[in-house]
């Protein structure tokens, strides 16, 4: 039996990726390109039938809204 999965894996690899790159820049469009990108696995997870994807990335959702909602904290250079 094949099962199609509408692109959802990929769509949400090149989020994932996306946000790995904005995180390292320490901006904060990281968090909602992994949102983006746990939306599409979640979705990949239902088309799969795979409850431990959609746990999982539902908890990744919730995490980056709480790094969206925490105040950006300026770093000293000197230190």
């Amino acid at each position: 039996m094949t099962v199609q999965y509408y692109g959802l894996d990929w769509i949400g690899t090149v989020l994932g990726l996306l946000s790995i790159y904005y995180i390292g820049r320490n901006d904060k469009l990281a968090f909602v390109l992994r949102i983006l990108a746990s939306l599409f696995w979640g979705a990949f997870g239902i088309v799969a039938h795979t409850p431990a994807a959609i746990i999982a990335n539902f908890a990744a959702i919730v995490l980056c809204v709480r790094g969206l909602s925490l105040p950006k904290v300026r770093r000293d250079p000197s230190a």
